[in-house]
Parts: C-alpha cells; sequence; structure tokens
C-alpha cells in the first residue's frame, strides 16, 4: 500500500519539474523586457527605434507565452494564439498546485515586493491598487504596455516620461520581478513538499518493517527457541537417567543399523506386493511377519533387548529387582 500510494504521488513527477522550468524562465524573460523597453524609451537615433521595438516585441511574446503556459498548461494556445511556445512536458498550469500559488496569482491585498525593493509603498503611490491585486493583473497591465510600445509606428521614441514606460519600469522591475520570483520559490516548496512525503512513507515503511521483525522474534522465534531449550532438557534428564556402564554410541549405531534393515525389509515387502502374490520377511528374530505392522513391532523388541544387552558390562542381563534392570525396564517401557 505504501509503494502504491508512492507511485502515484510520484507519477507526475516529470510534468511538476517541467512547469517548474517555465517559472524560471519567466522571471528572466520579464527583467528583459524591462531592459529593451528602457532601450525603446531613449533611443536617439529614430532609424534605430523599429528594430529595437521589434526584439521588445520578441521578447514580450516569450514572456506572454511563458504566462499563458503557467495558467493554462498545453492549452496556452487557446489564450495566446496558435503560434505559442511550446513546451511538451508540460500539460498542466501550477497556478492550482498549493494555495500558496493561488494567492500570490489571484489574491488580493497582498504587496509581493521583497529583498531590495522593500518597503512597499502607501496608499499614495499611483500604482498601489493594481500591485495589491495580484500577479496575474500586473502581468496583464504589463502585457498592454509593452504591446503598446513595441507596436507603436510613430516614428518619436516614447521617451522616459511615458506613462506605458513608467509602468513597465515602475512595477515590471519591482513588484511584478519579485512576484514572479515568489511564484517559482513557491512552486519549488511544492516539489519539495511531495520529496518529502515519498521519504515519509519510507520512513514509516521502515519502522513497520522493524516492527514485524520484532514480533517474529517475540511470537514465533523466541517460543520456538525454548520449546527447543525445554526439549534439550528433557532429554538430557533422560540421559542422565542412564546407567554409568551403557554405551549410548554402541547403542545408536545397533539402532541405526536394526532401523536400516527394517527399511529394507519393508521395501522389499512393497516389491513383492507389486510383483506378485505376499511374500514372507525374515526379520532376523527366527519368525517370519507380514507386512509393516509385524516389522514395526519387530523393531520394537530389537529396541527393548538392544537397551537390555547394552545395560551389562558382560552383556547379560542383570539380576532382577536390580537398580540398573529397574531403569533399563522404564528406559525400554519409554521407548
Amino acid at each position: 500500500t505504501i509503494y502504491a500510494v508512492a507511485v502515484v504521488m510520484m507519477k507526475d513527477v516529470v510534468q511538476v519539474v517541467a512547469i517548474h522550468s517555465v517559472a524560471d524562465y519567466l522571471s528572466g524573460r520579464t527583467y528583459r523586457t524591462v531592459f529593451l523597453s528602457q532601450e525603446v524609451a531613449i533611443v536617439d537615433d529614430s532609424s534605430q527605434l523599429l528594430a529595437k521595438r521589434a526584439a521588445l516585441f520578441s521578447v514580450m511574446k516569450l514572456v506572454k507565452d511563458a504566462w499563458y503556459t503557467l495558467q493554462l498548461g498545453e492549452g496556452a494556445d487557446l489564450a495566446a494564439g496558435p503560434d505559442v511556445e511550446r513546451f511538451p512536458l508540460v500539460k498542466t498550469g501550477l497556478v492550482d498546485a498549493s494555495p500558496a500559488i493561488t494567492e500570490l496569482v489571484y489574491g488580493n491585498g497582498a504587496c509581493l515586493r521583497s529583498g531590495d525593493n522593500l518597503p512597499c509603498p502607501g496608499p499614495d503611490y499611483r500604482f498601489y491598487h493594481l500591485t495589491h491585486s495580484g500577479l496575474d493583473s500586473m502581468m496583464q497591465q504589463f502585457l498592454v504596455s509593452l504591446s503598446y510600445m513595441a507596436t507603436n509606428q510613430s516614428l518619436t521614441p516614447e521617451g522616459l516620461q511615458d506613462e506605458h514606460f513608467d509602468f513597465i519600469y515602475s512595477v515590471g522591475s519591482k513588484d511584478l520581478l519579485d512576484g514572479t520570483v515568489k511564484l517559482a520559490e513557491a512552486h519549488y516548496q511544492t516539489i519539495l513538499e511531495r520529496f518529502t512525503n515519498i521519504m515519509v512513507l519510507h520512513i514509516v515503511l521502515f519502522l513497520m518493517l522493524w516492527v514485524v521483525f520484532i514480533c517474529f522474534l517475540v511470537f514465533l522465534l523466541n517460543p520456538l527457541i525454548k520449546r527447543t531449550t525445554k526439549e534439550r532438557r528433557r532429554i538430557a534428564e533422560l540421559m542422565s537417567q542412564l546407567p554409568l556402564e551403557l554405551d549410548v554410541e554402541k547403542l545408536v549405531a545397533r539402532a541405526l543399523g536394526t532401523a536400516a534393515a527394517n527399511n529394507a525389509a519393508s521395501s522389499g515387502n512393497a516389491a513383492s506386493a507389486g510383483g506378485g502374490p505376499a511374500s514372507y520377511v525374515d526379520l532376523g528374530e527366527g519368525s517370519p511377519d507380514r507386512g509393516g505392522q509385524g516389522a514395526s513391532q519387530q523393531a520394537t523388541m530389537k529396541w527393548k533387548a538392544i537397551i537390555r544387552a547394552a545395560s551389562s558390562l558382560t552383556g547379560k542381563a542383570p539380576p532382577v529387582g536390580s537398580t540398573t534392570n529397574r531403569r533399563s525396564s522404564l528406559l525400554a517401557a519409554a521407548v
């Protein structure tokens, strides 16, 4: 589930990073238009005026395309025209990426200046209401003023006192430029939040793995170890009850040899049952038996005989009623 949520969160990360590059472009293009508008306003040679206006128009189009792409994404051509600049990886705009970005673009009452452009001017400032009506309102008026200067057919320069240049320089180089920088920073925070959430999910997954591991130790492995320790203790107690003269290794070797003989006898019975009439198997005690049940009884008898024989140093059974005989009888009965 955690990885499924992470995959969903990272599914559109390419589009998010792509639209962030457009936000970065907007700041540089905005400042470039302010610079070129100055070039148009202070031109001395009227023969250069048309070329400078053409350069201003080209940069104005870049600002316009970037702005509408930030708002509409791949549908920017609906507002900027069919010749809008295309950003292939951009699908949606960023104005709805977070409440902070929406407030920057469409909010009212906030001053967007920062850094060296502070403090913000008071209500007596000629552009006060426009600069406090959001980034979108300032950008629309900025594009109108740029369009006037770039498409003016007069051979007379506008000059520094022109109202359109006044707005471009006063608002574009301060309020609007700082607003575009804040827009890029706010969107960058949304990218960081996305990756921070992914990191939190991985931390939660890591903690869950530790919880599962501890539960495995406490509820599964630890009881198994306790049960194994208890069995070892019980086996040790049983072994301690055997007589000192008992050769355990010899006993085990003879038991394994008897088990191998019984397995061979059982295999012979199975082969006889599959290939023809049933046959008797001699288990070594002088009495034939039929099937696996007789073999099991013979094996039990052999175990008892082995224990009785190994309980004596001479290989003979101890006297009746002796301690060794009683221990051997109990052990044989347990076996």
